[in-house]
């Protein structure tokens, strides 16, 4: 049932781009049963005078100090795989307005698949940047603030697939 569950939100995630003007829901109620959340751990990420993003992370990934990251596109947070085959990073950034960013990621970054996605109710946009082998979700927490989650690689096994799809369904807004 689980594994179902999660082929569902999979699925979801990877909607071709015929299908961008539908919005994919995503809802960790749907798919966080005990049985996958004990397989990872809920992480918090900060946002000083804003509130706090939570989102799981599976225990197979590792958390990486990004301390030692250096250049304009450090991570927040990053948890990788111990082979570093699979990864999630984080990225916490404030910016003009979301269409501009959205704009910049498709003309500057590769960006490429936009849809609309909703992540326990709140309203987020995917998309994938094949040249980096990275699948993105923007999660907006102000008009200004976004977190961006990208897992990497894009199309990896089943199982990557589907811990994909219940970290992105796992965001949302701190208690």
């Amino acid at each position: 049932m689980k594994r179902a569950i999660l082929m569902i939100v999979c699925l979801c995630m990877m909607c071709s781009a015929a299908f961008a003007e539908e919005t994919i829901e995503l809802n960790w109620e749907q798919i966080g049963t005990e049985e996958v959340a004990t397989q990872g751990e809920f992480q918090a990420l900060e946002i000083p005078d804003v509130c706090t993003v939570n989102f799981w992370i599976p225990s197979v990934l590792n958390a990486v100090d990004t301390s030692v990251i250096e250049g304009p596109f450090k991570p927040t947070a990053l948890y990788t795989s111990e082979d570093d085959t699979y990864g999630v990073a984080v990225f916490l950034n404030e910016i003009g307005s979301l269409e501009e960013y959205v704009s910049l990621m498709e003309t500057q970054a590769g960006g490429s698949n936009f849809r609309n996605v909703t992540v326990n109710g709140v309203d987020c946009i995917g998309y994938e940047v094949a040249e980096n082998d990275m699948e993105c979700l923007i999660y907006p927490v102000t008009e200004n603030i976004i977190v961006t989650f990208s897992c990497t690689p894009l199309n990896g096994d089943e199982d990557w697939d589907l811990t994909k799809g219940a970290i992105f369904a796992s965001i949302q807004p701190g208690q």
